[in-house]
């Protein structure tokens, strides 16, 4: 009887983990999919950018100082993404999310990343291309929102910086 009641505890146990990790992973996908339509396919980039994590902008600080471009504030830090974002956007025609991929969780010093993997077709001009690549999604507060990186984003910003934008 004992082995039962273990089992079942066990069962039970691992039944409503799995149900939990499966509602995260659906709300992950969601999530990107909201923030690549709102950033991408609406190119709004002062609503999207605002699910950014401030890691991603650390990030993109440093790269801006390692290029030569400067060291900018807060402010200027985002008006200049902006600017970089939206020569991409210039030349960007069609952007489509094709598939979610997978998607993956885990916890890391009291916090939650989830990592969705995807697949989507850009076409610049006339050019199209199929592009696999992931968004990092953090949460600190039991999932109840998440900062996004989004490194597609320092993709845009380098090839800005090389003209190839």
């Amino acid at each position: 009887m004992k082995k039962i009641i273990t089992f079942l505890t066990v069962l039970i146990f691992n039944f409503c983990f799995c149900q939990s990790e499966q509602e995260i992973k659906s709300s992950l996908k969601k999530i990107s999919k909201e923030y690549l339509s709102e950033m991408y396919i609406n190119k709004k980039y002062d609503s999207a950018s605002k699910f950014w994590d401030n890691g991603m902008l650390v990030e993109m600080q440093n790269y801006y100082i390692k290029s030569g471009q400067g060291n900018f504030s807060d402010v200027t830090l985002n008006e200049k993404i902006k600017t970089d974002v939206e020569n991409y956007f210039n030349k960007l025609n069609k952007f489509k999310v094709d598939k979610i991929l997978d998607t993956q969780i885990e916890n890391v010093n009291d916090k939650v990343i989830g990592y969705v993997f995807f697949e989507y077709t850009e076409t610049l001009i006339n050019n199209s291309e199929k592009i696999k690549t992931m968004l990092t999604l953090i949460s600190s507060d039991n999932e109840k929102t998440w900062q996004i990186q989004d490194w597609k984003i320092k993709d845009i910003v380098d090839k800005v910086n090389r003209k190839l934008y």
